[in-house]
């Protein structure tokens, strides 16, 4: 979907901006493949999951001819089992691995300990993890941001056609913000992974189905602003959205999340929300759209897709060197 140009290149966790030197094998077998028929197998897998990852890729990984020296797990439930083979020192293999929400269950947090290398979003999220007994020098922050040679970033932004979009279908609470629209206070598109919900002068247009990457693109660069109101702040979600707007220049409205690896209002970019009153979120859409495009594109000159791919290959390449 990459190479075809209907996705941006940061949803391969940084494999696609590495060095040519490195030689990547890759797989779309999956343990919810195996199941993915029949409803009692899916229950049962769904429980296997959470105390052995995905089997399927793990053996995948470290068997057969595409056994690499270093396996990257982009995040902490796919690589379970190689950590467990690890930690019982029954393979040798350097493994890295990427997290990206914390804090973890005690199993989780055991196994993840038999990594080699860890990466994370954000300063706060290594601050806990170290205060839970992992390494300094065991865990890497690495700033995940869009992949700026994706096409469907260069196009006008200029014509705003409503004032917000609502993108996400993890720990989103989208109640306000539908309030807001089927009120006519508010013009926009939410985007729930199941339906496009429209709403223009208080009156609301359904499409069901999920539209595709680009589609949503156009609606983002057609809005005033990105709003991202989250069910649970305590969880770290939206950071797809939040490197999309970041690439179009859009402002953020988000409600306040410390694992974020990014201040949006420090930055100039956005405005945190701190409660779900109707009032609040238009007063933070009304107050981000004040923001200058300018100020947020900038920010992708640091926070971007190819930063966290140099992150990862000095990773890689240390312990690559180490395990020599």
């Amino acid at each position: 979907m990459v190479e075809a140009g209907t996705y941006p290149a940061q949803h391969l966790w940084g494999t696609w901006d590495l060095p040519s030197a490195w030689h990547i094998a890759v797989t779309d077998l999956c343990l919810n493949h195996v199941g993915e028929k029949t409803r009692i197998l899916q229950t049962f897998l769904k429980h296997l999951e959470r105390f052995v990852g995905d089997p399927v890729q793990a053996l995948w990984a470290i068997s057969g001819r595409n056994r690499g020296s270093i396996v990257y797990a982009a995040n902490p439930k796919t690589g379970t089992l190689i950590a467990v083979l690890k930690r019982l020192r029954l393979i040798r293999v350097p493994y890295v691995v990427l997290v990206h929400s914390y804090p973890i269950s005690p199993w989780a947090r055991w196994c993840l300990g038999a990594a080699d290398a860890i990466l994370v979003f954000s300063e706060t999220i290594k601050r806990r993890m170290i205060s839970d007994g992992f390494t300094e020098g065991q865990v890497t922050v690495a700033y995940w941001g869009p992949d700026r040679t994706w096409r469907e970033y260069f196009q006008d932004t200029s014509t705003n056609v409503s004032d917000f979009i609502s993108a996400g279908k993890t720990n989103r609470d989208y109640g306000t913000i539908r309030a807001l629209g089927t009120e006519g206070v508010l013009d926009g598109n939410i985007l729930d992974g199941h339906e496009v919900t429209h709403y223009r002068s208080g009156e609301t247009t359904v499409t069901a189905g999920r539209p595709s990457y680009p589609e949503v693109m156009k609606l983002m660069a057609a809005s005033r602003v990105v709003v991202i109101p989250l069910r649970d702040s305590s969880m770290l979600s939206g950071l797809t959205e939040v490197s999309d707007a970041i690439a179009l220049g859009k402002p953020l409205v988000m409600t306040k999340n410390d694992w974020m690896p990014i201040d949006i209002e420090a930055l100039g970019i956005g405005v945190w929300l701190h409660d779900r009153r109707p009032e609040s979120v238009q007063a933070a859409i009304e107050l981000a759209s004040l923001i200058p495009s300018e100020n947020v594109v900038r920010v992708a000159d640091w926070f971007n897709m190819q930063s966290f791919s140099n992150t990862l290959n000095g990773v890689l390449e240390d312990l690559r060197t180490g395990h020599r």
